[in-house]
């Protein structure tokens, strides 16, 4: 999947991993809760099966679908305390986005409780166009319904936008939704990425955003995720 250098018209970013370092949250909150239920959680297993379609973890990992959405609403209640960092750049690379007319928009596998706090603490409130959380649809990643609605509301068709995530199910939900792909290293393997079509990994959103602008960081001490 080749994602053109052209600027689009939108672009749709997921959340963990793409525009904040949850993965050691994530995790956490996993064994916590996996572990009410006598299952044990490995950072082995994390790190090789991790995935924001939890419904496919939690089939594998033996759980009765009668406790899914139970489960799924206690993991969320453990994620509200984290307190993640942006990663490095995504928050200037959003702006710069903006400023030159790009729609935004966050479409992400977190409830609205879980992420809405963050997005105030890192100072990402009303950066976004628009906003789609896992309980503002009837079907999760990678099915398409979230992003497809964000798209709708940004009055953008899905050819003339990107979707920016970091594991294969968000690029099986860019490709059900007929957008274009933009792959963000660090939780899903580069092999994994390539093998799914991807031609490129970037190493966060800002280097990706960099390249599309045509444009340098500032390279400023103590400004590791600037704002500009």
């Amino acid at each position: 999947m080749t994602v053109a250098r052209t600027l689009p018209a939108a672009a749709l970013f997921d959340w963990d991993g793409t525009i904040v370092d949850t993965l050691e949250h994530i995790y956490r909150a996993n064994v916590i809760v996996l572990g009410e239920l006598g299952i044990t959680m490995t950072r082995d297993w994390f790190r090789e099966r991790y995935t924001p379609d939890w419904r496919a973890s939690y089939r594998e990992l033996g759980i009765p679908e009668h406790l899914w959405d139970a489960t799924a609403i206690r993991w969320s209640e453990e994620m509200r305390s984290a307190r993640p960092r942006a990663l490095p750049w995504a928050r200037g690379a959003l702006r710069r986005l903006g400023r030159r007319g790009v729609r935004l928009g966050l479409v992400t596998a977190s409830t609205r409780t879980v992420v809405e706090p963050n997005l105030n603490r890192l100072n990402l409130d009303g950066v976004f166009d628009t906003t789609w959380y896992a309980d503002d649809v009837a079907n999760g990643k990678p099915h398409p319904e979230a992003l497809l609605r964000a798209l709708d509301d940004l009055g953008v068709v899905p050819a003339d936008s990107v979707y920016v995530g970091d594991t294969t199910v968000d690029l099986e939900m860019a490709a059900a939704a007929g957008a274009p792909f933009v792959a963000i290293g660090g939780t899903t393997a580069e092999r994994a990425f390539l093998a799914a079509g991807v031609d490129r990994v970037w190493t966060g959103v800002g280097a990706w955003a960099d390249d599309l602008l045509g444009a340098r960081r500032p390279r400023r001490r103590g400004a590791p995720d600037s704002a500009a």
